[in-house]
């Protein structure tokens, strides 16, 4: 079958496309060149469209993983034109195609995303969250109009085993490293791990998954300590520490006005504080229409098991 996988430079596309390409015929579109990329162009351009004319006649399934994928340093406009704007485009240039089925890799920030009011002056996180929602709604609505089968799925903090320092879990397994103690966060955060995603993702291509909407995160959610306890691989003691939150919060705003507003990455910045005093267990999802079972179900490791065999692997590498 072809395959038009949109984002193909990203991370999931990165370790997704070679296993969809010993069963199918795949195309990567994304603004930045890589292996997995056979257009280097926006999913908005006009080199785009041209490019989809080649499908004319033939069934196509759709992966879409486009998006922003700053954290830092954008605005709302940024997100809403990558998100939304960008994906209105995206749509229309589908219209004469025969698209067979439309996968669409959202982000458990959708969730949050349909209860905020988008505005230019939003934080980056509620930005993000906001558009999201908003890009959804567009693909929803043409696949709606044109019968296509569609199926989201709601990713959370994704990581895999290789070693990346751009990663949240990549970090927190570098830092740990040099701490003698964890300080007690007892905040609960949802991880999804990219091995267990991608054969999902495969097995929606390929019909064994329904059509329909996904949470996939892996259970159960754990707290930000005992995530850093696991991923240290080591014994650290907990430590309570009075007002850690505020104390980081006023960090992060020095670092960010020593960064020059916000010009220069200092990696402690106050939206990443925030981001860490979050609770984003989404263990609890309580949407009717989103299936919060069959992805960690058919995985018979649980999170705990899976952070110690991460760390494992990287000790021995």
């Amino acid at each position: 079958m072809n395959v038009l996988v949109t984002g193909s430079s990203g991370y999931v596309a990165s370790n997704l496309v070679p296993y969809l390409k010993q069963n199918a015929t795949i195309f990567g579109v994304d603004q930045s060149l890589s292996k997995h990329s056979d257009l280097q162009g926006s999913i908005e351009s006009s080199k785009f469209k041209d490019f989809m004319g080649q499908f004319r006649g033939e069934e196509i399934v759709i992966i879409n993983l486009a998006a922003a994928r700053f954290d830092f340093g954008a605005t709302a406009r940024d997100y809403y034109r990558l998100n939304v704007e960008c994906h209105q485009i995206f749509t229309q240039a589908l219209n004469s195609l025969s698209v067979k089925k439309f996968i669409h890799v959202s982000s458990v920030a959708a969730l949050d995303g349909q209860n905020i009011p988008y505005s230019d002056n939003l934080s980056c996180d509620d930005a993000y969250r906001a558009t999201k929602y908003f890009q959804e709604v567009i693909i929803q609505k043409w696949c709606d109009e044109h019968d296509v089968e569609l199926t989201i799925l709601y990713p959370s903090a994704i990581f895999s085993d290789d070693p990346r320092s751009d990663t949240n879990i990549g970090k927190l397994q570098t830092i740990s490293k040099f701490i003698p103690f964890i300080p007690k966060i007892n905040v609960i955060k949802s991880l999804t791990y990219l091995p267990n995603f991608t054969q999902f993702i495969i097995d929606a291509v390929n019909c064994e998954i329904p059509s329909g909407k996904y949470l996939t995160i892996e259970k159960p959610s754990l707290t930000v300590s005992k995530m850093i306890q696991i991923i240290s691989g080591r014994s650290i003691k907990l430590v309570r520490i009075p007002f850690l939150s505020v104390i980081l919060k006023i960090i992060a705003h020095s670092l960010y006005v020593l960064g020059f507003f916000g010009r220069v990455d200092l990696k402690l910045t106050p939206n990443r504080v925030v981001k860490l005093f979050s609770d984003t267990s989404y263990s609890h999802v309580n949407c009717e229409d989103i299936d919060t079972e069959t992805y960690s179900s058919r995985s018979c490791q649980q999170l705990p098991e899976i952070l110690a065999n991460f760390t494992r692997g990287k000790e021995n590498a």
